[in-house]
């Protein structure tokens, strides 16, 4: 494997702030720069801990501030959403709004976490504004049932969809979802199964496996070990590390490398 092939990618999935029971240290602005030299990336999609843990909306702000000032490193913003609430959020539609002024690449819910269920159709609302502007949406798969994430695929089948965090015992699900959803892609944050990512590559779903480290609540060597020692050909690997980002955030990321001028 040539040295330049495990340079440039784009880690998909790193929480910023600190997580009150979390082994790993927090990871606010300078961890992050200083996490993409480290290992030569050419961006980050960060969302907030707080908009997991303590505020929704309001930590949408913090992703935000961390994507604004690394602009020039490629980094860009993740918000959350929840249902609309009194006092707490009065539009999805306007959520949305604001997140594509804002230069926001992307969507991640915690339903388990802030109560609620994905199908609500209150939540109608939101995926049908992300399908409209290309925003992908995230769940980690502790946070949806596989039932619920098969509905919103269906209902919203020009939705890009990421699952993350996947474990390893539930590749039969995983493929299961990906053989029925062409816009349902799945991130390297603990995807611990046995020479997962090779099985996937030689089933023709590279172009569905998305580089992420979870930087913030997991180790990042984690996720750049098993690519960069996967084994696979070259052009898998760029694939992987950076191909699929670009089909996913592409827009953003290249609007963000110009100062948000089109």
């Amino acid at each position: 494997m040539a040295d330049d092939v495990t340079s440039g990618w784009f880690d998909a999935h790193i929480v910023t702030g600190a997580h009150p029971a979390a082994l790993v240290p927090s990871s606010d602005r300078d961890a992050i720069a200083a996490h993409l030299d480290t290992h030569a990336m050419s961006g980050a999609l960060v969302s907030s801990m707080a908009s997991w843990l303590h505020d929704p909306i309001g930590g949408n702000a913090e992703a935000t501030a961390v994507a604004r000032s690394l602009a020039d490193r490629g980094v860009l913003a993740c918000w959350t959403a929840v249902p609309p609430t009194p006092g707490e959020l009065d539009s999805l539609d306007r959520l949305v709004d604001q997140a594509v002024a804002e230069g926001v690449a992307a969507f991640r819910l915690y339903p388990r976490s802030h109560g609620y269920s994905p199908v609500d159709p209150a939540m109608d609302e939101l995926y049908a504004a992300l399908a409209v502007n290309g925003l992908p949406l995230c769940f980690d798969v502790t946070e949806i049932d596989w039932h619920h994430l098969d509905q919103a695929a269906t209902r919203f089948p020009t939705l890009p969809i990421v699952v993350s965090s996947l474990g390893y015992r539930l590749l039969r699900t995983l493929w299961a979802a990906l053989r029925d959803h062409e816009n349902l892609s799945v991130d390297l944050v603990d995807f611990a199964g046995h020479q997962a990512i090779e099985w996937m590559a030689a089933n023709g779903l590279a172009d569905r496996l998305l580089f992420a480290t979870g930087l913030g609540l997991r180790d990042p060597g984690e996720s750049i070990v098993r690519l960069a020692w996967s084994g696979l050909d070259d052009s898998t690997v760029t694939q992987i590390g950076g191909g699929t980002a670009d089909r996913l955030f592409g827009v953003r990321r290249a609007t963000a490398a110009t100062g948000g001028r089109p």
